[in-house]
């Protein structure tokens, strides 16, 4: 019993980080995605979530900010950094708080996708670990979860011998 009301517990409190990640994409039309590497570290790590509001338009984000934008360097991928200067014309110089120096290249204001507003740990991890190609750490949290679940399917309440009143069946 405990162990299903334990299993319960865990897999309510995976289900609710999941909800709670996605409110703000639905409802406010902001962006979530998955930490894929350590540029970020201590402040991001592999595997987090991460939710970033719309750039606003008429502003732009401040030094410190984490910011995700189009990789100047790699058409088609993002980039998660914080902005480490803002130059004249409005173009960001970006610097994972892990590397020793910043972006060469410059971000334009139009490469910006969204500002970090809300990181939900590790809650990603599955699918980093997918992207990444690693098939036995997934594997083993895919059995995890399996786990997990069959054990919440146990009943709460085992009935016994006790339970049935002679000649009745069971006790109501």
């Amino acid at each position: 019993m405990v162990t299903s009301v334990t299993a319960r517990t865990v897999l309510g409190s995976l289900i609710g980080l999941l909800v709670w990640a996605q409110l703000p994409v639905a409802a406010l039309g902001w962006t979530a995605c998955v930490v894929q590497s350590g540029s970020m570290r201590p402040a991001l790590v592999p595997g987090d979530v991460v939710l970033y509001q719309p750039p606003p338009r008429d502003r732009t984000p401040a030094v410190g900010q984490i910011v995700l934008a189009q990789d100047p360097t790699r058409p088609g991928h993002l980039l998660t950094h914080r902005v480490y200067q803002v130059l004249p014309n409005k173009d960001l110089i970006t610097k994972g708080d892990a590397n020793s120096t910043p972006d060469s290249t410059p971000i334009r204001p139009t490469a910006l996708e969204g500002v970090a507003r809300l990181r939900v740990p590790s809650i990603g991890l599955p699918v980093q670990l997918w992207r990444a190609k690693r098939p036995v750490p997934e594997a083993i949290l895919l059995l995890g979860l399996a786990t997990l679940l069959a054990l919440a399917a146990l009943p709460l309440h085992r009935r016994n011998r006790h339970d049935w009143a002679p000649g009745n069946g069971p006790i109501r």
